[in-house]
């Protein structure tokens, strides 16, 4: 796993610390709990009478190639990826909080910058892959730009810009 800068993004393989994991962690519950359970299921259902008629059967060995097929997408994207170090820089990047005011309707929004590979995408997790995302790389505070997006065009200016990892400013009662 090598570790490289966050910007530019071109690298489709470039995924943060996070994402990483995450990965990993699907790979461990693909192999370790669903795996040998279905395994299971498939011997019982062999055992259920003939192969040629036995529905059941054919239902888990779809689900077997399934399950197969990714584990081996999971695996080729955790041997691809490179861990992408959020840029310090003060430009967006995977692995970036960028802060966002939509100048035509003043909502403010914070999107965690991650790669295109990643599980988890949503809830504030944007890929660098979708416009939103594509449109931010490489942005500091103050920018201005037309962000092109399936649901029409919209004017941002970035707020704010700091690693995923780090906790905005809170302050404390007094």
């Amino acid at each position: 796993m090598n570790i490289l800068s966050a910007t530019p993004v071109d690298d489709g393989l470039l995924i943060t610390a996070g994402g990483y994991e995450d990965l990993r962690a699907e790979l461990e519950t693909l192999r370790g709990d669903i795996g040998p359970e279905l395994s299971e299921r498939l011997r019982d259902a062999r055992q259920d009478g003939h192969l040629a008629d036995n529905p059941r059967l054919f239902d888990l060995l779809e689900e077997q190639a399934q399950l197969d097929e990714r584990i081996a997408v999971v695996e080729a994207r955790l041997a691809a990826a490179q861990i992408a170090a959020p840029a310090t820089d003060g430009r967006a990047g995977i692995g970036s909080r960028v802060r966002v005011r939509d100048l035509e309707v003043g909502n403010i929004v914070e999107y965690e910058l991650v790669g295109a590979i990643e599980p988890k995408v949503g809830n504030g997790r944007v890929s660098v892959a979708a416009p939103v995302g594509r449109a931010l790389v490489g942005q500091r505070v103050g920018a201005r730009l037309d962000v092109a997006t399936p649901g029409g065009t919209f004017l941002l200016e970035v707020l704010g810009v700091r690693p995923a990892d780090v906790q905005p400013l809170t302050r404390k009662a007094a």
